[in-house]
């Protein structure tokens, strides 16, 4: 229930809620698992109640004894497994069907038994999904619970497929991947529809699921972070640059290969003294054994903080995406100044040139980056500005509030019906 405002701020009571995850959010190495556990254990923090179940797929399988026990007990954390590997058989019957591949392998029998004998144990005052790929449970959830169905939507899932057929160059995959766009997009225009609310992390995001024909309750909340664990700490090498990202996610990876044929040969050239490390869990074997002069390729790396707090420069060449780079906020918020694209900063609302560097293409790339290392005062400033929007725009405790709210606002809605 939402309490009444006492000097304009408003008291909720506890909120249950029952959050459906399509990965273990550990380790909290990746975009996608620091989006899912920042925000659980904002709810946590702030005294309301959390149950995950969450799929172990093969993709980004984690072994259960690694996970804190804290997290585990604080969430009554289950897990399913699941092998969503990519089969090539499933994706030709997937596409004789026309139903699209890319949600049917997070469908799956076990997952969909877990979830009922939960809902058949517990009532829950909000079901949270944890992306698009949750949805295809949505009508076994309503047999089950009168509990409200919120999507946080991590992005618009056809428009990072869309960005990257737009991109290939081979002809066969390029019309596979246009058929794979059509498909899903016509899954997404349906599932969005079947919640009764959707919390996207982008206004670009909210305004593309409202062109799509979204008629639920929409809400723009932006990802947080606890900015006191993000210790600023000068560059032990100054004259370098770094990326880090999942490379098993297809716009990381083309984005940075664009960036290694196209950006840095010039770069290279231009400052020879310039070193770039690149890390990234599931690193491509033909990446980690090409030979680029001074590039060092680390791999999936233990502490991705220690590896950023190390070097200079965050370099972040996306082309195709959406939702927000979730570890472009976190080098913002370690002091790092960001060289990204417009696709990269799209979701963070920041000021362009004075929060972070935009480069859009490989000229303009070459260039902020040979700018930034021969003027440091200007770098610094960048970075200072960059922490600064951080600590004002992503505060996680106020966007827990925000959420709240709009989960108050559902159940409300819910229980006068």
């Amino acid at each position: 229930m939402l309490l009444s405002p006492s000097n304009g701020i408003y008291i909720f009571d506890s909120v249950k809620i029952l959050q459906l995850c399509n990965k273990v959010p550990y380790p909290e190495k990746d975009g996608g698992a620091i989006a899912i556990s920042t925000f659980t254990r904002g709810l946590i923090q702030a005294g309301h109640s959390v149950k995950m179940l969450a799929m172990n797929t093969t993709k980004h399988y984690v072994d259960e004894k690694n996970i804190p026990e804290e997290f585990r007990k604080s969430t009554g954390l289950e897990t399913v497994k699941l092998d969503n590997t990519v089969n090539a058989f499933s994706a030709l019957v997937s596409l004789l069907q026309g139903k699209s591949y890319n949600a049917a392998r997070f469908e799956s029998t076990q997952y969909a038994e877990k979830l009922k004998s939960i809902l058949l144990k517990e009532k829950f005052d909000v079901i949270e999904l944890e992306g698009l790929y949750l949805s295809s449970y949505i009508p076994l959830i309503r047999q089950h619970s009168s509990a409200p169905v919120i999507m946080r939507a991590h992005n618009v899932e056809y428009k990072i497929w869309e960005g990257l057929a737009s991109e290939e160059k081979n002809p066969i995959k390029k019309i596979y991947l246009n058929i794979l766009v059509k498909q899903l997009q016509k899954f997404e225009q349906k599932a969005i529809n079947l919640c009764d609310g959707i919390i996207t992390f982008t206004r670009n995001d909210l305004d593309q699921l409202k062109l799509m024909g979204c008629n639920v309750a929409l809400a723009h909340i932006p990802f947080g972070i606890d900015i006191s664990k993000y210790t600023p700490a000068p560059p032990t090498d100054k004259n370098s640059l770094f990326y880090i990202g999942a490379l098993d996610w297809q716009p990381n990876l083309q984005g940075l290969e664009w960036f290694l044929k196209e950006v840095w040969p010039k770069v290279n050239f231009a400052l020879p003294d310039v070193t770039l490390h690149i890390a990234g869990r599931n690193m491509p074997s033909h990446m980690k054994d090409s030979k680029f002069s001074n590039v060092v390729f680390h791999g999936e790396v233990e502490d991705a903080y220690l590896f950023m707090s190390k070097y200079a420069i965050m370099i972040s060449p996306l082309l195709a995406g959406s939702g927000v780079r979730i570890k472009i906020i976190e080098g913002m918020a370690l002091a790092k100044p960001v060289i990204t694209t417009k696709v990269g900063i799209e979701g963070i609302e920041c000021n362009y040139g004075k929060d972070v560097i935009v480069a859009n293409n490989a000229e303009e790339f070459v260039k902020s980056v040979v700018y930034c290392i021969q003027n440091p005062d200007f770098t610094k400033q960048v970075a200072d500005d960059g922490r600064n929007f951080v600590q004002t725009r992503h505060d996680i405790q106020q966007i827990i509030k925000d959420l709240v709210c709009f989960y108050q606002e559902r159940i409300n809605g819910k229980n006068s019906n």
